[in-house]
């Protein structure tokens, strides 16, 4: 184990989970979805949220596309983890688009244009399957699979830790106030 191998985790684990958790807890804290004083009581109340949502007599439904995202791959730790191997391999997948609709708009070949909306439709598909299956998709992409893991729940956990505390210290309500009043008064 290098340091550079330590600092890679850092940041391609650690912090990105950072703050995932931390954002999509401060929401669901602030909505009025989660309650907990732990992050044990924080992770017994995402469970409860997500078998929730999947219960089919009495489903209780997310509004947040986000939160609804994190909990269609299972919430949790192992949610969060999935929705972030999404991202990232979805991250490329439109890049690649973007740069073929250039080509496809240079050229105006609709039938380009249709095979190409139909690549990003089966693309889309295989990689939420692959994000489902994330800890198949971490080993074959890193020799450091296992620091990953590691650290990826380290920023799970202390996102989900800070996200307990700046809500409980109004941090949250006042950061999403401010951000309100900028865009209120941009637009």
């Amino acid at each position: 184990m290098t340091f550079t191998a330590l600092l890679a985790a850092m940041f391609t684990a650690a912090l990105p989970l950072f703050l995932l958790a931390f954002a999509l807890v401060s929401l669901a804290l602030r909505r009025g979805w989660l309650q907990g004083q732990t992050v044990q009581e924080l992770q017994g109340s995402l469970e409860a949220l997500g078998k929730a949502q999947k219960d089919k007599k009495h489903p209780q439904r997310v509004d947040d596309p986000a939160l609804g995202q994190w909990f269609r791959f299972g919430g949790g730790f192992y949610g969060l983890v999935a929705l972030y191997t999404w991202l990232l391999i979805e991250w490329d997948e439109v890049l690649d688009f973007l740069g073929g609709l250039s080509h496809v708009v240079l050229t105006f070949d609709p039938g380009a244009l249709i095979g190409l909306v139909i690549e990003l439709f089966i693309e889309s598909i295989m990689n939420f399957v692959m994000a489902i299956g994330w800890p198949a998709y971490w080993l074959s992409e890193s020799r450091d699979a296992w620091l990953l893991l590691f650290f990826a729940y380290g920023g799970y956990w202390l996102g989900i830790k800070a996200a307990r505390y700046a809500f409980q210290r109004g941090w949250v309500d006042a950061a999403v106030e401010r951000i309100l009043s900028e865009l209120r008064s941009r637009f």
